[in-house]
């Protein structure tokens, strides 16, 4: 049997003269979350952040839990 566990969303912003991507995560999301809602959220967060920031990218990660019935 497979039990779903949890999504999480990591949004990744690319600050001027930073070397390491900054990184944002949203635990406990809704499950197949939309490709254009992801996308908005992380442009939210742009402008959150620094006035440059750029969002590089955004992953999604599911964890499920596999169990013999």
């Amino acid at each position: 049997m497979i039990q779903k566990l949890s999504t999480k969303l990591q949004v990744q912003l690319s600050l001027p003269g930073a070397e390491r991507l900054k990184k944002v995560t949203f635990q406990n999301i809704v499950d197949q979350p939309d490709e254009t809602e992801i996308l908005k959220l992380g442009q939210i967060m742009t402008e959150l952040d620094h006035e440059d920031a750029l969002l590089d990218g955004v992953i999604i990660t599911s964890q499920s839990r596999v169990t013999k019935s």
